[in-house]
């Protein structure tokens, strides 16, 4: 029955196309009528001044009327010829018209077709409801504890909202536990990212206040010397955060996790100022061996034939392994050595690698901006 419907729909539509094209032959009749008229009146002006049954002013006036009269008529079907040299596209499209729809309608509108966007995202449509459910069952157990519930299930609690992108219920979270006795610096850092979320990436007055009171737990950890670096630039001091970032980095005693993600924002912040990029070697130039090759190295590589060059990167990779061997903990030589190897196809040694700087990542406080740093390395290595 449908397919009757629109099918006397589409004939009907095709009808009103064609039927403008009827009209604009008509008009076009008209307008060469008018032409061949006003043609004429000129020659009987011509006539009757022969005579001197009109002025020559008059004859010259009226020849006048009469010429702007076949210009003005001229333009309209000058217009209409256009319109009518349309016709084809127009007739075209009156045929194509219907036939793209009934072929749309056949793929995607009929009722029968299953609505695959929403049957695709069916499965995370349950997923984020059954994570919504869990999490206020978890939000209702802690709740009802006389004990004002374990910090450890407020914590969770505050991460799940945060990975929802329910940032104020986070917040809320996080605050249950900040009150407490027990509040470190890593809550404290938690609680200050979910404020800041909360206002779309602005250090409110209110999360300044709580990166302070971690900073005044350890003035030297790097979770809070970040935050407050990332207030300086906010207030319009770019030269001054960077300074901030600069000297934490000075003060290690070796290379750590957390400076890839100092080094980055500090460069970041150096090309507003005008300042040189620095590199982990500024600071530890005996952590060559953890990076990529260096200047020197490069240059010394250009003049080697392609097998000396493969087998220059593979020992300069073989040092670095070897290096790790004495320095089991240091993530960021982990995860130069999988992408190394990634790099030179062995997948095998690259995933061993790759293992160690998962397990090292995993065990950094969840504040720390080098996790999240490491696994999006990590997964890049993996793709």
């Amino acid at each position: 029955m449908i397919w009757l419907v629109l099918g006397a729909m589409a004939s009907i539509t095709v009808l009103l196309f064609l039927s403008g094209l009827y009209r604009t032959g008509e008009v076009l009749n008209r307008k060469d009528g008018a032409l061949v008229i006003l043609k004429d009146q000129l020659s009987e002006i011509d006539t009757d001044q022969e005579r001197n049954l009109i002025s020559v002013t008059e004859a010259d006036a009226a020849r006048v009327e009469i010429k702007r009269r076949i210009l003005a008529a001229g333009r309209l079907a000058t217009r209409e010829s256009s319109r009518a040299s349309g016709r084809s596209t127009i007739f075209a499209s009156a045929i194509a018209t219907p036939l793209v729809a009934f072929a749309l309608y056949s793929q995607i509108g009929s009722p029968q077709i299953e609505s695959q966007p929403l049957a695709s995202r069916a499965s995370e449509t349950q997923e984020a409801a059954n994570l919504s459910e869990l999490t206020q069952r978890l939000k209702t157990r802690l709740e009802a504890d006389e004990s004002g519930g374990p910090s450890d299930g407020w914590v969770l609690l505050g991460q799940t909202y945060m990975r929802m992108a329910r940032y104020d219920d986070a917040a809320d979270a996080f605050e249950r536990v900040t009150v407490r006795d027990n509040a470190d610096i890593s809550t404290l850092l938690l609680y200050a990212e979910a404020l800041i979320a909360a206002e779309n990436g602005i250090v409110t007055p209110q999360a300044e206040s709580v990166i302070e009171r971690a900073s005044e737990m350890d003035p030297d950890d790097p979770g809070p010397i970040f935050y407050r670096a990332r207030i300086l630039e906010q207030d319009g001091v770019p030269d001054e955060a960077r300074t901030l970032l600069i000297e934490r980095l000075k003060r290690a005693d070796r290379a750590y996790p957390w400076m890839e993600l100092f080094l980055s924002v500090a460069n970041r912040l150096g090309e507003q100022v005008g300042e040189s990029p620095v590199t982990l070697a500024d600071f530890f130039p005996d952590s060559r061996d953890a990076r990529s090759p260096g200047a020197a190295d490069i240059e010394a590589a250009q003049d080697m034939s392609v097998e000396e060059r493969s087998a220059f990167v593979r020992s300069m990779v073989d040092r670095l392994a070897a290096r790790l061997l004495d320095d089991q903990d240091n993530l960021e030589g982990w995860l130069r050595l999988a992408e190394a190897y990634s790099v030179l196809g062995d997948f095998d040694a690259a995933q061993n690698a790759a293992d160690n700087a998962r397990t090292l990542a995993e065990s950094l406080p969840e504040t720390d901006p080098m996790r999240a740093a490491a696994t999006a390395r990590l997964d890049r290595i993996n793709k």
